[in-house]
């Protein structure tokens, strides 16, 4: 999402972070992470299932998990330990200014990437204007 905060702010859009962690967790995120971004603790994973995100053991440990950490390791990524909910998948989801989903997507594997064109596109997408694209991606 930070390599395309500036198209996001342009348009008005508002990033929130949500993780499983505590909310000691999500200020050591906020700290280091999130920037301007509010960063909020769901433990209790109620913001991830109404979305529809994954989690298991076996999304985590997908084949998928091995390129997409070679890829992160080749960007110079390191990870250095697990907050919170090793088995719970992120993703993302877009709402208009009314509440309305505007796009969807739920990781598949430890360390999927979003597809950040669409996430603009759909906050580039007129309030009022029809449902939307809204779905999950894969």
């Amino acid at each position: 999402m930070r390599r395309r905060e500036t198209d996001l702010a342009a348009l008005g859009a508002r990033l929130v972070f949500v993780g499983t962690g505590t909310p000691a967790m999500a200020a050591d995120f906020a700290r280091t992470h999130a920037g301007p971004h509010p960063v909020l603790s769901d433990p209790a994973r109620r913001t991830f299932a109404a979305a529809g995100m994954r989690r298991s053991l076996w999304a985590t440990l997908h084949w998928r998990l091995l390129p997409n950490l070679l890829r992160a390791l080749r960007a110079g990524f390191r990870q250095t330990g697990v907050q919170g909910d090793a088995w719970q998948q992120g993703g993302v989801v877009v709402f208009d200014a009314e509440g309305r989903m505007r796009h969807r997507e739920v990781d598949h594997a430890g360390g999927d990437e979003l597809d950040l064109d669409a996430v603009v596109a759909a906050a580039r997408y007129p309030a009022g204007h029809g449902a939307g694209r809204a779905g999950p991606r894969r």
